[in-house]
């Protein structure tokens, strides 16, 4: 249970900083953007003249990669602690 806990903090603490990354990017270039009107207004043609539709995942994907990533989380933290246990156990440090 140690090591599911703990991959399971990972993970959070991986997601977290996706989400809060995306987030801080999306802020910045929200900022930073300065539209140039002129030239939209000297060219016309420019306007769209149909519906476009964005795209948007499902919240399935989401809590599949976070189970992916508990699973490999602990994968990683099992064999952390199965090499670290036999180096100590031989002697090596």
């Amino acid at each position: 249970m140690r090591i599911f806990s703990k991959a399971l903090l990972g993970a959070t603490a991986i997601h977290g900083l996706y989400f809060m990354s995306t987030m801080a990017i999306g802020y910045i270039k929200t900022v930073n953007y300065e539209p140039d009107l002129e030239a939209a207004w000297a060219i016309v043609d420019n306007l769209p003249r149909e519906v476009t539709f964005g795209y948007a995942s499902s919240p399935f994907l989401y809590a599949g990669s976070f189970l992916a990533t508990v699973s490999a989380c602990g994968f990683i933290l099992s064999m952390y602690e199965k090499f670290s246990y036999n180096s100590s156990k031989a002697g090596v440090s």
